[in-house]
């Protein structure tokens, strides 16, 4: 989304920097401040008009909007995992893990939960 979007508004290297914009998404809560920074200061470096600007403000907006109410939201609420437990997961496994932590800690308690339940399910059938 950040790559289609970046084209649109015309951001230099719109390709590498929606690119990079995606990866940095998925570190939770600061990666998507980045892929803002990334994104403005792209475009600010070639043009001083704050409407253009305004314009990748507005398709960073669009595809937070996109990304935290409906793709992740289903996928963590589909495994299982509350939102708010989320946030703590996050935070504890950044303390302890560092930076590495804080990117897998929701992940993998997604997929444990998944497997819990995939295996709870199979006894039950027996």
């Amino acid at each position: 989304m950040y790559i289609a979007g970046f084209a649109i508004t015309g951001v230099p290297w719109w390709a590498f920097t929606g690119f990079l914009a995606g990866l940095l998404n998925v570190i939770p809560h600061l990666g998507p401040l980045l892929a803002l920074a990334i994104g403005l200061l792209a475009r600010w470096f070639t043009t001083d008009d704050w409407v253009r600007l305004a314009y990748v403000g507005g398709v960073w907006l669009a595809i937070q909007i996109i990304d935290g109410f409906f793709l992740s939201a289903r996928a963590a609420g589909r495994a299982g995992v509350n939102p708010i437990a989320a946030i703590l997961l996050t935070i504890v496994a950044g303390f302890m893990f560092g930076p590495v932590g804080m990117l897998l800690a929701v992940r993998v308690v997604a997929v444990i939960a998944v497997v819990v339940r995939a295996v709870s399910h199979v006894d039950t059938q027996r």
